[in-house]
C-alpha cells in the first residue's frame, strides 16, 4: 500500500513539474523566422506547421524583401555560403586595418 501511494505521489509530482516547465517556455514565431527557414530548405511539412503556428504563411514578396534587407546589411565582401561564417572561422585584420585602428585610437585620445 505504501509503495503504491509513493509511486502515485511521485507520478503526480513529476507530471506537475513537466507541465510547469512547458508553461514557462515561450516560443516566438515570426515572419523573419519563416523566411529564414524557407531559405535554408527545410521540408514543406515543417514550413506548413510553422505557418500554422504563425497564423499565416508569409508571401514570397515579403520573404524576398526580407532577404534584400539582410543582403544590404551584410558587407559586400562577405563570401560565406548562405551569409554565415564557417564554425570556428576567424576574420583577420590586415596590417593596414590594424594601423588605421591604432591611428584612430590615438586621435580620440
Amino acid at each position: 500500500m505504501k509503495k503504491s501511494l509513493y509511486l502515485w505521489v511521485m507520478t503526480v509530482l513529476l507530471t506537475t513539474t513537466s507541465v510547469v516547465a512547458q508553461d514557462n517556455e515561450e516560443v516566438v514565431y515570426s515572419t523573419e523566422g519563416y523566411c529564414l527557414l524557407a531559405n535554408e530548405g527545410v521540408t514543406n511539412e515543417y514550413l506548413q506547421a510553422y505557418a500554422k503556428k504563425l497564423g499565416d504563411k508569409p508571401s514570397v514578396k515579403v520573404c524576398n524583401s526580407f532577404k534584400e534587407v539582410v543582403a544590404e546589411s551584410r558587407p559586400k565582401d562577405w563570401d560565406y555560403p548562405a551569409g554565415q561564417a564557417y564554425p570556428g572561422s576567424v576574420i583577420r585584420l590586415s596590417p593596414s586595418q590594424v594601423a588605421l585602428l591604432k591611428s584612430l585610437k590615438k586621435a580620440e585620445q
